[in-house]
């Protein structure tokens, strides 16, 4: 990538967490959850994850942000989660993925509305 566009994107992404509106509550899903066996009933049942959905449902949709823990390990939970989401009716589209410091064993998720 480019020298440039890579500071450009780092300027983005760096900023990105005050484009979220204010009050609106992040959602904390803890690495537990990916340690044990999952399907789409116990992944529902997850606190954070039926309040994003719930929360999608009722505003007709949204920007999902997937905040995760920086490196591979981190992108690959987000890539498995953003499926199981895909899974669940929310198109891919709408969702975000973003590395972020300090998210050692947890992710969180929020949403956004559409611009």
């Amino acid at each position: 990538m480019l020298p440039i566009l890579r500071r450009g994107l780092t300027l983005i992404l760096l900023c990105f967490p005050l484009l979220l509106p204010a009050g609106e509550p992040a959602f904390t899903l803890d690495a537990d959850v990916w340690t044990r066996p999952r399907d789409a009933a116990s992944l529902v049942a997850e606190p954070a994850l039926r309040g994003l959905l719930s929360r999608y449902e009722s505003r007709g949709g949204g920007q999902v942000i997937l905040r995760h823990p920086p490196g591979e390990q981190g992108r690959l939970w987000a890539a498995e989660l953003q499926d199981w989401l895909v899974a669940l009716g929310i198109p891919s589209a709408d969702i975000m993925r973003v590395a972020g410091e300090g998210l050692t064993g947890r992710m969180e998720l929020s949403l956004q509305p559409l611009p």
